[in-house]
């Protein structure tokens, strides 16, 4: 892996990681048609950045549930709860899936659709109605549990876990700013989890281009943090949707090859 691979894999990483164009499905492509892969060190790391840079953005939000963790807030262990729930989804599809990911990733016809899926979920929220009124804390445990299937649904490459998970939010009449939170907290167990499953083969895993990787995750974290900031602001101002043509652009274009 050469430098220039491991900054343009790092920046790839962290703006698709939080706008809503599917990392997976980028990765997918690039290592398809480009051959452009990284070691397993690297691509630990670099998700180790975007996690960070998901704390980082949210750290007075997180800090405040954390420290209400502690005391027994009712309000924090119920946020907790919920984050449990909206995490079961993806979970099981995950194990269920397990064995045949390679082959899901490999393909670039299912890459493609789920790209126009995506597409579609980003451009169905122009038609939603603009008035909501879930904040973090009206959220039920049957939203928890509708969003984190569409968390379920971004385990195949193509479609986007921010784009879906805001989606269900939005679907289920959170405010922009709800879904736009609930996402992102929701994101942490699923990185961490995925990150969790990657310690055995990383065990196994001779330490080189140690240098890339670390410099891969301070990247990760600039960019991802800056793509949060970006994404945050486009959702409150009800552009979203645009993101969608992009997705669709892709979709058909994979479908060429």
């Amino acid at each position: 892996m050469t430098w220039w691979q491991a900054i343009f894999l790092a920046s790839l990483q962290g703006i698709t990681e939080f706008l809503p164009i599917s990392s997976s499905g980028h990765l997918a492509i690039f290592q398809k048609i480009f051959n452009l892969g990284a070691p397993i060190i690297f691509d630990i790391f670099v998700h180790v950045g975007t996690l960070l840079a998901i704390i980082f953005f949210f750290r007075k939000e997180l800090g405040k549930i954390l420290k209400g963790l502690f005391v027994k807030e009712r309000d924090s262990w119920r946020i907790f709860w919920l984050l449990l729930i909206g995490s079961l989804p993806a979970l099981f599809v995950g194990l269920l899936l397990e064995k045949h990911l390679e082959l899901i990733f490999s393909s670039l016809k299912l890459i493609s659709f789920s790209f126009l899926l995506t597409g579609i979920l980003l451009i169905s929220t122009k038609f939603l109605k603009a008035k909501r009124k879930k904040d973090l804390f009206s959220v039920k445990w049957l939203d928890a549990l509708v969003v984190g299937l569409f968390q379920a649904v971004a385990i195949l490459p193509g479609v986007s876990r921010s784009g879906s998970t805001i989606v269900g939010g939005l679907w289920r009449n959170f405010k922009r700013e709800t879904a736009f939170q609930y996402s992102f907290f929701l994101a942490i167990p699923a990185i961490l989890g995925a990150l969790v499953l990657q310690i055995p083969d990383l065990l196994n895993h001779q330490f080189i281009f140690f240098k890339q990787a670390i410099l891969g995750m301070f990247i990760a974290f600039i960019v991802g943090f800056f793509s949060l900031k970006i994404l945050k602001k486009v959702l409150l101002n009800f552009q979203f949707w645009f993101f969608g043509f992009y997705c669709f652009l892709l979709g058909f274009l994979l479908l060429l090859f």
